[in-house]
């Protein structure tokens, strides 16, 4: 089995759908062309993705099976453009900024339902925007949650749910007052704007 469909470098970024239901709610309710994104690093047994699962928290897999079933098209790569020009490009066992941020700071840390940048805990995009971060890159800005949806109304019957228990709505009386005093100002980082950066170019398909 090839070891991948493209010349993979360590710290590719890979985006899919299907990997997990809170990140497809995140898609619906902003529409996003993808729910997840991974991180690629080097191992002996071959390549494998860093990523955020709501049970496990930050794990990984190894790259045929976080892509198996899917086809060209199902999955996109990117690579951060001025991720560490120095390294010897056909090293592929290099860690670099970005996967050992991934495997020795946020490995194990739990899966962040609360979107919260900054407490320790991760969802997918967020896992990837602070490793490129610890990799002196900006993937773009966090983004409030008033300037993604119009209203509490347009989110996703599934996310709304899930931030209804967020810890900015534990005493107020309504979903709609916690919205409109606090949770709106949120800002959180997606797929989209990793991607809308200017940081990243597309390597597959």
């Amino acid at each position: 089995m090839a070891e991948a469909a493209w010349d993979w470098r360590p710290s590719d970024l890979i985006f899919r759908n299907g990997v997990n239901d809170i990140d497809e709610a995140m898609k619906r309710s902003f529409g996003l062309e993808w729910a997840s994104v991974g991180i690629l690093r080097a191992s002996s047994g071959g390549p494998r993705v860093v990523y955020a699962d709501p049970s496990d928290g930050v794990t990984e897999e190894m790259l045929y099976e976080h892509v198996q079933g899917l086809s060209t098209g199902d999955y996109a790569v990117y690579r951060l453009r001025d991720l560490d020009p120095d390294h010897d490009p056909d090293d592929l066992m290099w860690a670099g900024p970005m996967v050992r941020f991934a495997l020795f700071i946020a490995y194990g840390a739990p899966f962040d339902d609360q979107f919260m940048l900054g407490d320790g805990a991760f969802y997918n995009a967020e896992l990837a925007w602070h490793g490129a971060l610890n990799a002196g890159i900006v993937p773009g800005s966090p983004i409030r949650l008033r300037n993604l949806v119009d209203g509490p109304g347009d989110l996703d019957p599934e996310f709304r749910k899930l931030l209804e228990t967020h810890r900015y709505c534990r005493y107020e009386l309504s979903f709609d007052e916690c919205w409109s005093g606090n949770l709106r100002d949120q800002a959180v980082v997606t797929t989209d704007s990793l991607i809308a950066s200017g940081e990243l170019d597309r390597v597959f398909p």
